[in-house]
């Protein structure tokens, strides 16, 4: 073959890959974008919702859109195409998660530390709304003095990830049933997607332990 038929073939295949990635990046930009919308607009009904049990599940609604529309930032700040930074995600979710569980009885210490891990945007989304529920869930708990929750991913000798959360809260309250609960069941659903094993603790304080494939 000719080298200057090779070097136009190059040329072109360069084009082509360069077309794509510009497609992608405005793909994920405009979903940043329509998150962002759906964001405000549940926002600007919340007030309107008198019926406690209604406006929570609502809110519920939300919180998880907005775990999303994180990541979709996160991807679209880095150019990183479909890479996503765990570390730096978990922390947002985690500061997030915080901030929309509001006032709490008693002041709690949460620590977040992750390894320098990346994986899939399609990865990252199930994993994001599951730590969230976990946080969130976590949170909500009865604490006592000086309470603390530790959120914490690591990479095994096996070559799997494994997130764990724990905190120090006096358990989850009696007679609670996880295969009536919602945020139970959507996790368990979302580790179920991700084909991990779970493992959750409802001793005296809670752990969970999820471990994945990245």
């Amino acid at each position: 073959m000719p080298a200057s038929v090779l070097a136009e073939r190059c040329r072109a295949l360069e084009l082509a890959l360069s077309e794509k990635d510009t497609a992608l990046r405005e793909l994920q930009h405009r979903a940043k974008n329509s998150l962002q919308l759906v964001i405000s607009l549940l926002r600007l009904q919340h007030h309107r919702i008198t019926d406690p049990a209604a406006r929570a599940a609502y809110d519920q609604t939300m919180y998880r859109v907005e775990v999303l529309a994180i990541l979709y930032r996160q991807v679209h700040e880095t150019r990183s195409e479909t890479q996503v930074n765990l570390a730096r995600y978990m922390r947002e979710v985690c500061e997030t998660a915080v901030a929309n569980v509001g006032d709490l009885p008693a002041p709690v210490k949460v620590t977040v530390e992750g390894e320098p891990l990346t994986t899939s945007l399609y990865t990252a989304m199930p994993l994001g709304l599951i730590l969230n529920e976990l946080v969130m869930q976590g949170l909500r708990h009865a604490y006592p003095d000086d309470a603390w929750m530790k959120v914490r991913l690591e990479r095994l000798a096996s070559g799997q990830a494994r997130l764990t959360v724990a905190d120090s809260g006096r358990g989850l309250p009696q007679g609670f049933d996880p295969d009536a609960d919602a945020a139970t069941m959507l996790v368990e659903a979302l580790a179920t997607q991700l084909g991990a094993d779970l493992d959750i603790n409802l001793g005296a304080g809670t752990a969970v332990r999820l471990t994945l494939k990245l």
